[in-house]
């Protein structure tokens, strides 16, 4: 039953994006195949009245589409495609109409490498005219056998951004199909990139700078890095002769060096064409409390005329707006609307153990929470598409997966919900699903840190039935959340008969900037603290037991860190533990992507510079002369006793590891070193230690063959410990 169980919990379509055309929208969902051990995407067309019925279509599975973007008028489609295996890879750009019939393919293969699709460089869209098409590819790696250049050191960007090294905006005329590369002075690498909505040689995008010791610091889940929102401007126009052609751009730093910016978007706000993009301070906190930023594009650019929409917020009252908590993909794609003569921006954000989505004035910055009142705690987690009156998110809950919802803004100024998708899941599951019952329970003595508990309903209603094991599963970060978005691997747990509870302690996101910076140099104090104090009050309410086979704790990354801690300095409370990648020595930084994180949050300066506002040449001399930082053996020796490593020797435990051995975020090295230290020290029990490592696997355990095998097992592990 396990097998069956996650395989359906798994395998429920997660919609990643969507667009909204004359009255239908078109969504994209990412499906887990477990047994093709693949992940596919397909693509619905979805009516939102009775007069686009007709346009109803099948469910269609995307096959070797990177990326997708539509053109302004919702005419035409541009689609990067990728054919072929590894050894004889194909890559093509084709642009299409909606009758539909293709109007231009243009076989880019011997011009770049891999196209970027992700959060952080992908470019592509239509310019104003949707004559141009801009997109990111990375730079054509050298094929001369005698060349010195294909060994000259070419630095990855980090967990997640396997393979890209040099990306590159280009410029592609697909009436022409004739294509041209961006070249500039800068040293910086563009993503993000979009045009102006007036001009077609306007572009802006996010600027992403190496440290001062020309280190690429890794970017996924980290906005403090040394970013900024620049302009591009082509000037004259583009004269592109053949496909070997490059076009200088002249570029300009539109942010101030102290700010990490990016997530560049461009509206029509009172008239005026309107640059947006979100900030955190550069350094410091990886995720930090966001600003909303704007600029007037309209006609020539002045950046003293930037205007802060949402500040950061430090400390919110009870109830209020806590400050913006967005993720990788930063703004949506498409984020303004209009309800009656006003100009708005729409975005989910984390606020405490959900997401909602709010709505922001851009004439004043008011933020109207639009999440309606209810009592299932659903969580609205994406917008995936913005347009006119009108927009498209998720919502769900640990009890109920995926769902659309169209939001309308109504003349009357009301504004009205509508579920145009509901996932289909067995008539079983569902049933399993709405036995569990989902609360968030404050932790007395330790705002604002909170569990979200999950129950089978009759554990939490009869007095007389035993009570369950609990799995306590700290999230990662330490700068992020658990919400009560749908999440398969919870629910898996859950319905196997164990209590659930997700805590965020300190340090959390959606609480305000005042407790983000209050963990900065107590890591491994305060958010243990919070963790064991979060258990205590379970079993002090009575949804939880101490005592063998009664507490268990799962976690990755600094949810792994914590783990650590917690089987390290209260070995008495837990039976059994499944670390995930985890930190377990802070002070043997190795191979990580993030160095800075091993100095920044256990209070340990790591400055970051990053170019000056205005900055337009290709002298770095502007940039801030940063000194070095060593690992001293004082710095050492403080970051070894803030470790789990400090505290192995306590361990009883049985201890399960999950390595990724192409993890770059965390060096597989830490916990295979621990294994062998419980192995060492476990001598009368050795069975209570083992680790399983997942080739080619990195960070996050997620393709679809090792996240199966990571969970199948933990269940395995925790039910051995209970017997």
């Amino acid at each position: 039953m396990s097998i069956q169980t996650y395989d359906e919990l798994t395998s429920v379509p997660v919609p990643i994006a969507a667009f909204l055309h004359n009255h239908v929208v078109q969504v994209q969902f990412s499906i887990t195949d477990n047994t093709r051990n693949v992940k596919r995407i397909v693509s619905k067309s979805i009516p939102l009245d009775a007069q686009t019925l007709n346009t109803m279509s099948v469910t269609e599975e995307i096959i070797g589409v990177v990326s997708t973007a539509y053109s302004p008028s919702g005419d035409l489609k541009v689609i990067l495609r990728e054919t072929g295996d590894e050894k004889d890879k194909k890559r093509f750009v084709e642009v299409w109409n909606n009758h539909p019939a293709m109007l231009a393919c243009k076989d880019v293969t011997d011009v770049h490498g891999i196209f970027y699709a992700d959060d952080f460089f992908n470019s592509l869209c239509f310019s104003p005219s949707e004559t141009f098409i801009i997109y990111a590819a990375e730079k054509k790696k050298p094929t001369e056998k005698n060349s010195f250049e294909k060994f000259i050191y070419r630095q990855p960007f980090g967990e997640g951004l396997a393979g890209k090294h040099t990306p590159v905006l280009f410029l592609f005329d697909w009436r022409a199909t004739k294509l041209v590369s961006l070249e500039h002075d800068a040293p910086v690498f563009f993503g993000q990139a979009l045009f102006g909505r007036s001009s077609e040689f306007k572009i802006y995008a996010t600027g992403y700078e190496t440290a001062s010791d020309e280190r690429l610091l890794g970017i996924k889940s980290c906005f403090n890095r040394p970013t900024g929102i620049w302009q591009l401007s082509i000037t004259p126009a583009p004269e592109i002769q053949n496909d070997a052609d490059s076009q200088k751009c002249n570029v300009i730093k539109l942010t101030a060096s102290h700010l990490s910016c990016r997530s560049p978007r461009v509206v029509k706000s009172n008239g005026k064409d309107t640059l947006l993009w979100i900030s955190q301070p550069t350094g410091g906190a990886h995720g930090a409390t966001s600003a909303l930023h704007s600029l007037e594009i309209t006609n020539d650019i002045d950046p003293s005329k930037t205007q802060t929409i949402v500040d950061m917020v430090w400390e919110p009252a009870k109830g209020e707006f806590p400050g913006l908590y967005l993720s990788d993909s930063g703004l949506p794609r498409t984020t303004h609307v209009n309800w009656g003569a006003e100009d708005y921006i729409v975005t989910s954000t984390n606020w405490g153990s959900r997401f909602t989505i709010v709505l922001i004035s851009l004439l004043d910055g008011t933020v109207k929470d639009l999440t309606p009142p209810d009592e299932k705690l659903l969580s609205w987690s994406t917008v995936l598409a913005a347009k006119g009156n009108q927009f498209v998110c998720v919502q769900s809950s640990l009890t109920s997966p995926f769902e659309l919802v169209l939001v309308k803004f109504d003349t009357d100024g009301t504004c009205s919900f509508s579920t145009i998708h509901q996932t289909s899941i067995s008539a079983e599951l569902r049933t399993r699903l709405n036995s569990l019952t989902v609360k968030i329970v404050p932790i007395p003595n330790c705002f604002p840190t909170e569990t979200i508990l999950v129950q089978q309903s009759s554990s939490s209603t009869n007095d007389n039935e035993e009570i369950p094991p609990c799995i306590t599963i700290p999230h990662g970060g330490p700068h992020g959340a658990s919400t009560v978005t749908y999440t398969a691997s919870v629910c898996f747990l859950a319905l196997e008969g164990y209590t659930m509870s997700l805590p965020n302690y300190t340090g959390s996101t959606g609480y305000g900037e005042k407790y983000i910076r209050a963990l900065i140099g107590q890591c491994g104090t305060l958010d243990v603290g919070d963790c064991i104090e979060s258990v205590r009050h379970l079993v002090k309410i009575g949804v939880a037991n101490e005592g063998r086979g009664k507490m268990f704790l799962g976690g990755g990354s600094h949810g792994g860190f914590l783990l650590g801690h917690l089987i390290g300095q209260y070995p008495h409370v837990f039976t059994s533990a499944v670390l995930r990648n985890p930190v377990i020595s802070a002070g043997e930084i190795s191979t990580s992507d993030i160095q800075d994180w091993y100095f920044s949050e256990f209070g340990i300066d790591y400055a970051l510079s990053s170019l000056p506002l205005g900055y337009s040449g290709s002298s770095t001399s502007l940039k801030a002369v940063v000194p070095p930082r060593i690992m001293t053996p004082e710095v050492y020796s403080k970051l070894y006793y803030a470790s789990p490593i400090a505290h192995v020797h306590k361990v009883t435990a049985s201890v399960l590891l999950l390595i990724g051995d192409s993890d770059q975020r965390v060096a597989p090295t830490q916990g295979i070193g621990y294994y062998h230290a419980l192995k060492a020290l476990r001598t009368d029990s050795p069975d209570d230690i083992e680790i399983m490592v997942f080739p080619g696997e990195g960070h996050p355990l997620e393709g679809v063959e090792a996240s199966k095998v990571v969970w199948l097992r933990t269940v395995e592990w925790f039910r051995r410990g209970a017997s």
